[in-house]
């Protein structure tokens, strides 16, 4: 298998997250950058057929409009992931993980870089949740 990274913002670049999370990876490696939900499902999919995994991903929560709307609502501090019609980084990250679960393939190595608090305290529950179900199913 081949890897590659993958980020998922509907308006940054990678390069653009340095100012705010100074990790160096964002200006060290290749990214492909997809902007929405279609965008990344069909670019994961896509890729697995054509023998690629992910090595690692990073995900902003808000990716539409509908979404910074919602976060500012609640303060970024709470995000109410069914209260939306178009699908957050939160649903981009439920669905790699049926995904990668599906297909019998171990998680990449997963990064959040969204501002919004409580996007991301979302998907770390969601992954910690998934990984947890996996260490009690093991």
């Amino acid at each position: 298998m081949k890897y590659y990274n993958l980020f998922l913002d509907d308006e940054r670049d990678p390069k653009d997250v340095l100012v705010y999370r100074p990790e160096p990876i964002y200006g060290q490696v290749e990214w492909i950058i997809v902007r929405n939900y279609e965008q990344f499902v069909n670019k994961v999919a896509m890729q697995y057929a054509a023998g690629f995994l992910i090595s690692i991903v990073s995900l902003d929560h808000d990716v539409s409009r509908e979404h910074y709307i919602q976060g500012v609502k609640s303060g970024f501090t709470k995000f109410d992931e069914t209260a939306v019609t178009i699908p957050t980084g939160w649903h981009c990250l439920k669905w790699l993980l049926k995904f990668y679960e599906m297909n019998d393939l171990a998680l990449p190595k997963i990064m959040f870089h969204s501002k919004n608090t409580g996007g991301v305290e979302n998907m770390a529950a969601l992954l910690d949740e998934f990984k947890n179900k996996k260490y009690r199913d093991a």
